[in-house]
């Protein structure tokens, strides 16, 4: 007996199912749940009583009815839709630098440098400039005192000169063994380029 209800129980609970399913199909109201969440939403910009007003069906083509605020198109990017300070043109290539203006040209003629005191006695020095470049170095003064400063000014001193007119500036190498020859010697190699450009 009380299979029998059970069973009649079941039975009766899938029909009132079927027939109710049947009849949400074909409801209005179930039609409206069945479409996609998107189609029920307001449109961003759009208040929800104009959203509600949009008929079932209404697609993105359709005009919105009087007094509705329609909903901005966001398949193209606007000037309302992009960020601040963006442009939709190509990137630009990397920035073009100019190079540094120079102080002008060399005066010919000849001009010494400051003496300038290293740790074995001064360098001075002299350039001698011809068409606008330097054409010779010459030393007025260097380290003497010491044996070993006279071997090493005479072989340091040479490779500066060559570095100089190569370079046609101050910016040499330090001739290994020679430092303190080498730094006085820029120095005072500088201060010789520095008067040809002022005379």
């Amino acid at each position: 007996m009380r299979r029998a209800l059970m069973a009649l129980m079941g039975t009766a609970a899938g029909t009132v199912l079927l027939v109710g399913a049947k009849a949400g199909f074909s409801s209005p109201s179930s039609d409206q749940a069945m479409q996609p969440q998107s189609a029920n939403s307001p449109a961003p910009g759009a208040s929800s009583s104009a959203a509600g007003a949009l008929p079932p069906g209404a697609g993105a083509g359709a005009s919105p009815p009087p007094g509705t605020t329609p909903a901005p198109d966001t398949t193209k990017p606007t000037a309302a839709t992009q960020p601040a300070g963006t442009k939709t043109t190509a990137p630009a290539g990397r920035p073009t630098t100019t190079a540094p203006t120079r102080r002008g040209t060399l005066k010919d003629g000849t001009f010494n440098g400051n003496p300038i005191y290293v740790e074995y006695g001064s360098v001075e020095l002299s350039i001698v400039v011809a068409g606008g470049k330097i054409t010779d170095v010459k030393v007025l003064d260097s380290p003497s005192d010491h044996s070993r400063s006279v071997q090493i000014n005479n072989s340091a001193l040479p490779k500066l000169r060559a570095e100089a007119l190569a370079a046609q500036s101050a910016n040499i190498d330090t001739v290994s063994g020679a430092t303190a020859t080498s730094a006085g010697y820029r120095a005072s190699l500088q201060s010789a380029i520095d008067r040809a450009y002022q005379a």
